[in-house]
């Protein structure tokens, strides 16, 4: 097996856990002893488990070498912070009533994944 394949898969099998975490936040506040009683408690631990974990995987499926070193960093910040987003965005959903500090990580994390993928551009051009 190639070892792009074993990225791949390696990569869907940490979405698919990440989505669980997504969806179980109850679950992972009890097994950490986090606080789970507000929306916004709620919300932080989708994004921070399940977010981090689903966008760890997308990194793994989408890495297509280590090298340049520039387009792995960048990578991994872009597909982490569109987890994390897409996790809040899930908790924003379910959970309701996110606080404004939710909406300020929501922009931070989409704002540097954007950043990202504008870097990604410019690098993937100059190569």
């Amino acid at each position: 097996m190639s070892s792009r394949v074993i990225r791949v898969v390696v990569g869907l099998l940490l979405v698919t856990a990440g989505v669980y975490l997504v969806m179980s936040p109850l679950q992972v506040a009890a097994l950490l002893g986090r606080p789970s009683g507000t929306p916004s408690q709620m919300i932080n631990l989708r994004a921070s488990w399940g977010g981090t974990v689903l966008g760890l995987g997308a990194f793994a499926a989408w890495l297509p070498a280590l090298r340049p070193w520039s387009r792995t960093a960048l990578g991994l910040l872009l597909w982490g912070m569109l987890g994390i987003a897409a996790a809040r965005a899930t908790g924003f959903v379910l959970d309701g009533h996110p606080d404004a500090l939710q909406w300020v990580w929501m922009i931070a994390e989409v704002t540097i994944a954007a950043g990202c993928a504008i870097g990604l551009r410019v690098t993937s051009r100059k190569a």
